[in-house]
């Protein structure tokens, strides 16, 4: 089970608890926290949480995905608005991003019904822009993209809201790298052994460990070639499963920015504890 802004709400296993059937009560919750506003996101953040100064010197929009429907959670309300240690997962990456003065502007892409719920963060020097859902992931970061007013050398970073683990500092990492090579994502080595299966009943082969690599977000690309990306993608009618595959296309380079293993994406109900359990950690540790 999971709290979800002020009701439990079943999460996978067998027992059942009050869910959330009325949007509206969500919203009346959120409603309730805004007088914070993204001043008490900084409030609610230790000072080893947010970077002071910038490191990145052209403009940086970042593009926050929160249009999943998150079947595999098995919630009665999509991932995004379930809540992990206080606050919403979409909450707690959109006040993140919002906080880093790294960040020019802030898109966030979320159903159009809850534009007005989130209007109130934008403010200071960072704005707050809103695009729908696409399909496809691809057509959620290519609406989110039309609404970046960067200029064509300026960054796009695109974070899936239900990573909401990622730090100021693998932010600023993978940022920096993308303004030197034109794009980068952040990603680990991958730890398990793969083999690949045409049928999923036999094995056909074992891939190579020591040349995979676990692939997260941010994704960042410089916004010039993310757009000839799309151009080429619609183009052709192609596929792709992530950011930095639209650069693939293209042939061009990308850097693999090391990340964290905490940087989970919360995708199964099995993942919310795990996640609890990170950001308990980092609070006796900090």
């Amino acid at each position: 089970m999971a709290f979800v802004e002020g009701c439990w709400t079943h999460v996978g296993g067998s027992k059942v608890f009050p869910s959330l059937r009325n949007r509206e009560v969500c919203r009346a919750s959120l409603r309730s926290r805004k007088s914070c506003g993204r001043r008490g996101a900084r409030l609610s953040m230790s000072s080893s949480d947010v970077i002071e100064t910038g490191t990145v010197s052209r403009q940086v929009c970042a593009i926050v995905l929160a249009g999943g429907v998150g079947k595999r959670m098995k919630a009665d309300v999509p991932k995004q608005f379930l809540v992990l240690d206080g606050q919403t997962i979409l909450h707690r990456s959109l006040e993140l991003f919002l906080s880093l003065p790294e960040v020019t502007e802030v898109v966030l892409v979320v159903d159009e019904s809850y534009h007005e719920d989130y209007a109130d963060l934008s403010g200071g020097d960072r704005q707050l822009h809103f695009a729908s859902p696409g399909k496809e992931r691809q057509d959620s970061v290519y609406n989110g993209l039309q609404k970046a007013t960067v200029n064509d050398a300026g960054l796009i970073c695109v974070h899936d809201a239900a990573r909401p683990l990622v730090t100021p500092e693998e932010i600023r990492k993978v940022l920096n790298d993308a303004e030197t090579h034109g794009a980068a994502v952040l990603g680990v080595p991958c730890k398990a052994t793969v083999k690949e299966s045409e049928d999923g009943s036999f094995v056909l082969r074992t891939i190579q460990r020591s040349r995979l690599w676990e692939v997260q977000t941010p994704q960042v690309v410089e916004k010039k070639v993310l757009t000839e990306g799309f151009d080429l993608v619609r183009e052709q009618d192609l596929e792709v499963t992530d950011d930095v595959s639209i650069v693939e296309q293209l042939g061009k380079p990308v850097k693999l920015t090391m990340g964290e293993y905490t940087n989970i994406k919360i995708t199964t109900p099995e993942d919310l504890p795990i996640a609890e359990s990170i950001l308990n950690a980092r609070k006796s540790f900090p």
